[in-house]
């Protein structure tokens, strides 16, 4: 799930489909944050990331004509992988897929979903299933898209991330397989801990600032 700070000012929570914007409104979809831990100095980059990739060579003159992605979308597509190994963003990717997959089910006892809780810190646990209670309803074709951009190491077992996410018009009507509302892109930032051999999701506020959609990663089911 993720935080959407309201116009006027703090920051609140909503999840999964009919929190996030259902026909055009303007609250946000999916809060999540995730905890996340490994040694290391507060406010460092986190070691727990791969090395970005080398810049993409630039593509061939007609490329992009014949369908082929160009320079740019490549260099983008780079990016949006760069972290894909950072135990952090497994955690994140972890909780929106099962999110995701309970929405579809109609589910939120949390007896039933061993696979989301699994992914939350306690804390998490206390924000995550109410709001999904809350918000089922429209269908899920996979989860929530979303970009890394950084990954912050903040303390021993504690690292944020600076995400985009696609915070409306992903979710989709039961009856007639078409988007609820018109798609929106928005920056977050996630805060992912490791609790003994694991990095839980503990949580995620938007920080009012957009993105676009070749700043995230389609996952669908």
């Amino acid at each position: 799930m993720l935080s959407i700070p309201p116009a006027g000012g703090s920051a609140r929570r909503i999840s999964g489909t009919r929190g996030a914007g259902r026909r055009g409104s303007a609250a946000g979809a999916a809060v999540l944050a995730a905890v996340l831990g490994g040694a290391g100095c507060s406010g460092g980059a986190s070691d727990v990331a791969p090395p970005a990739p080398p810049a993409p060579a630039a593509a061939p003159a007609g490329a992009a004509d014949a369908g082929a992605p160009t320079a740019s979308a490549s260099a983008v597509a780079a990016a949006a992988g760069t972290y894909d190994g950072d135990p952090a963003v497994v955690a994140v990717r972890a909780y929106l897929r099962e999110q995701a997959l309970a929405v579809n089910a109609g589910v939120a006892d949390p007896a039933q979903l061993p696979a989301f809780t699994a992914t939350l810190t306690p804390a998490a646990q206390q924000w995550a299933l109410p709001l999904l209670a809350a918000n089922l309803g429209d269908r899920m074709p996979g989860p929530y898209p979303l970009g890394v951009r950084t990954s912050t190491r903040e303390g021993e077992d504690r690292v944020a991330l600076q995400v985009c996410l696609q915070d409306r018009g992903w979710q989709v009507d039961r009856a007639g397989g078409q988007p609820v509302n018109a798609a929106h892109f928005a920056t977050a930032r996630a805060v992912v801990v490791r609790q003994g051999e694991r990095w839980l999701v503990d949580d995620l506020v938007t920080d009012g600032g957009e993105c676009s959609a070749a700043d995230v990663v389609v996952e669908r089911f």
